[in-house]
């Protein structure tokens, strides 16, 4: 068995642990939160205040990422379990 797929799925499996649990509902929201605050500031922001806008961008970027980070450690988990599983019935 690949020894890259197992740790995919072993990562896949952490991910997974940490959005269900407590700490990563919280931090799942404090991103949720902090990149809906930089929108709504994006919606009343100087259009001539070019560093205030990249600010902004960026931090509502930087909650998006987050997340989809964790997702796509999740799905490279599931996938890769599902390789091994396959692999393991031929």
């Amino acid at each position: 068995m690949n020894d890259e797929l197992i740790a995919e799925a072993l990562i896949g499996d952490e991910a997974k642990k940490f959005l269900e649990s407590d700490l990563g509902k919280v931090i799942l929201g404090l991103a949720e939160q902090k990149t809906e605050a930089a929108r709504i500031a994006l919606e009343t922001a100087d259009p001539d205040d070019r560093k205030l806008i990249l600010k902004l961008q960026n931090e509502a970027a930087l909650g998006r990422m987050f997340k989809d980070w964790l997702q796509e450690l999740f799905n490279a988990g599931e996938n890769a379990l599902e390789v091994i599983k396959h692999g393991s019935k031929e």
